[in-house]
């Protein structure tokens, strides 16, 4: 079930120990990161681009909030993904986006290098730096930079690898190492915010910014399963782990957003 949880000194938690409440509590986590994804959009509500868009968790409010907006998401929908497809079909068919949403579905390196400069005003991406490492990501922040017209917008964003508690460090532990991970990361959980900020400056954006938000969503019980075969963990982790995933549960690591505008 979600509930709130109150514990002396500690701040309401929301809890879900029941696997129906899975899916409406991680898609309102993604309604907080599209409002921030779109609070820095506010002056480049051109035509975005977003990279690994999966099936859609964060495409889906980001475009109600940005209802102007053409959108082109680029995903080769392979491997662990390759069912995203039809997921994200659906919900663009549901919220009636058809018109406004062009799918590519390509390699995002080769989409990119098949673009022309200056073209796009925003390149966004969430939960895809973790899917690549620092020297694919230095690559890929050139393309975005070299793709975007001068005063256009990056946005990136990620689950912070800085657990906060033993939950947070839990869910890094299922779904990043190898022992555990049956499709593991090839170099981090996520990169550390301030490489990525670091990283932006030395492409040339500037105006670079990160925002850190807290998520309190703690999954427990049946639910902390359910989100384990979801996100391809290995069986012997809950097996191991099963009489603390059910007492205590994994908790969501915050969501960090780091964006950099391109010079005029």
């Amino acid at each position: 079930m979600l509930r709130k949880e109150r514990k002396s000194g500690v701040q309401n938690t929301n809890v879900i120990s029941h696997p129906k409440y899975l899916e409406s509590a991680w898609l309102a986590l993604y309604d907080k990161l599209a409002k921030s994804f779109a609070d820095l959009l506010r002056f480049n509500t051109g035509h975005l681009v977003e990279i690994g868009c999966g099936r859609g968790q964060l495409t889906i409010p980001l475009s109600r909030l940005v209802a102007n907006s053409p959108i082109t998401v680029v995903d080769k929908f392979a491997g662990p993904y390759s069912k995203d497809l039809k997921l994200l079909r659906a919900a663009l068919a549901q919220e009636k986006l058809g018109k406004r949403v062009d799918m590519a579905f390509s390699d995002y390196s080769r989409w990119l290098l098949e673009q022309r400069d200056n073209k796009y005003d925003a390149m966004i991406s969430n939960e895809f730096l973790c899917e690549i490492d620092s020297i694919e990501m230095r690559r890929f922040l050139s393309e975005c930079y070299r793709v975007l017209r001068p005063r256009g917008i990056t946005i990136h964003g990620f689950l912070s690898p800085r657990a906060r508690n033993s939950r947070q460090r839990l869910s890094i532990e299922a779904d990043s190492n190898p022992r555990w991970a049956k499709h593991p990361p090839k170099e981090w959980f996520s990169p550390q915010p301030k490489y990525v900020a670091d990283q932006l400056r030395r492409t040339g954006f500037r105006t670079v910014r990160t925002q850190v938000i807290k998520n309190d969503l703690r999954i427990k019980a049946s639910a902390a399963r359910q989100l384990l075969r979801r996100w391809n963990v290995k069986e012997s982790f809950w097996r191991l782990h099963q009489e603390r995933l059910i007492r205590e549960g994994l908790e969501i690591p915050d969501w960090v957003v780091v964006a950099g505008l391109k010079p005029q």
